[in-house]
């Protein structure tokens, strides 16, 4: 009896543990369709960094930027250490909620840099000498 209310007790901990961890995943043009619906939502953001201006405060580590995707566009607020690979361009995946102003506040940025291997993709194999 003890063992079934232990597993039990595990199970429903598990659960709800991870379903207030839940984010959605989606692209900016998805997040701009559905902005009013998700504020406040945990989501994962996968875009560009847009040429915009981007504003960094090293003092205050604080960086304001644009993403985007097409003609979608999001703005963004981050408090934290700036991603080296960061520069307009740049793939990113940014983790927040929407604020009452519309702005992506993110808790988590991630940069992503286009692998060697892609290019390596499209190159054409060398021909062999006979």
């Amino acid at each position: 009896m003890g063992a079934v209310i232990v597993v039990a007790a595990i199970g429903y901990l598990m659960f709800s543990g991870s379903a207030g961890n839940t984010a959605f995943f989606m692209t900016v043009p998805e997040l701009q369709a559905q902005t009013k619906d998700l504020r406040g939502a945990a989501l994962r953001i996968a875009g560009k960094v847009t040429a915009d201006p981007i504003q960094w405060d090293v003092q205050k580590l604080s960086l304001a930027f644009t993403m985007g995707e097409g003609e979608a566009r999001i703005p963004v607020r981050y408090k934290g250490v700036k991603p080296d690979m960061f520069q307009a361009g740049a793939d990113v995946i940014v983790e927040g909620k929407i604020g009452p102003d519309g702005v992506l506040v993110a808790n988590n940025l991630m940069t992503s840099c286009p692998s060697k291997y892609e290019e390596e993709k499209k190159r054409k194999p060398a021909k062999e000498k006979a």
